[in-house]
């Protein structure tokens, strides 16, 4: 077992800011908000990706497993679906270290029209970004998804998916990003949701012309509200130290 501590604290850190920005110059152009998702053919992009994990442990304790691994993503080909439409194979290659090859571990796939750009993942379809996109946009991304879709996390059944509605954070805004620094970059806030047992958190980053920089995701539960009587910090302790199960993540850009 071994806790993350910098990861928590990044996490923290980068979902302090909710107000949203735009930029002075904003445009609804849709040819260059579409810049924010790129399909190109053989043009790798590498990730890293920090996670905690949250498990039940021997009688009861709470285990927070993390872990490292690395993601090379790269568009290797198109195809037609059933209904015609242009589909972008994505294949995700990962490795826990940059001394060993490569393994292929998943195949999605990404499309995109004059309307929605849409990634189908791990058989679940994403409407991720709606064309054109204003001050104030929102839209339900998990259309395609059932809101009581479970999944399974270190064993247990939980329902991610309730409540998510997407909507623009800022939009056309430089920002930094690990060691790269964007001059236009789109924050999407799919889901920013608290209630006493359960925490929903999943925040998108978009640079132009590359797509993807920066993902972050909170799924978890806790009973520790429901005992009786509740205890006095209920409210006021940090999720990440109260929750039972579930998991954080972040996904960082560190090649393109």
């Amino acid at each position: 077992m071994r806790i993350l501590f910098p990861l928590l604290v990044t996490l923290l850190a980068f979902t302090s800011c909710k107000d949203r920005v735009i930029d002075e110059d904003f445009t609804t152009d849709v040819a260059d908000q579409q810049r924010y998702f790129p399909l190109r053919l053989q043009q790798p992009v590498i990730y890293q990706i920090d996670s905690v994990v949250y498990d039940f442990g021997i009688n009861g304790a709470i285990l927070m497993n993390s872990s490292t691994t690395f993601i090379k993503e790269v568009i290797t080909d198109t195809l037609r679906d059933s209904q015609g439409r242009l589909q972008w194979k994505v294949e995700q290659f990962e490795r826990t270290s940059d001394t060993l090859p490569w393994v292929i571990k998943r195949i999605w796939s990404a499309e995109m029209n004059e309307t929605q750009a849409v990634r189908t993942e791990e058989n679940l379809r994403f409407l991720r970004l709606v064309f054109p996109m204003d001050r104030r946009s929102e839209w339900d991304g998990n259309l395609w998804i059932d809101d009581n879709r479970e999944i399974q996390i270190a064993g247990e059944r939980m329902r991610p998916f309730t409540g998510w509605n997407y909507e623009v954070d800022s939009i056309n805004i430089p920002r930094q990003v690990g060691a790269f620094s964007f001059d236009s970059t789109l924050v999407i806030t799919e889901v920013d949701e608290t209630n006493i047992i359960e925490r929903r958190l999943s925040r998108c980053v978009y640079a132009k012309n590359i797509g993807l920089v920066w993902k972050e995701q909170w799924i978890l539960d806790s009973q520790y509200c429901n005992q009786s009587p509740p205890p006095a910090d209920c409210e006021t302790k940090p999720w990440e130290q109260k929750a039972e199960r579930g998991y954080l993540y972040r996904q960082k850009v560190i090649s393109y």
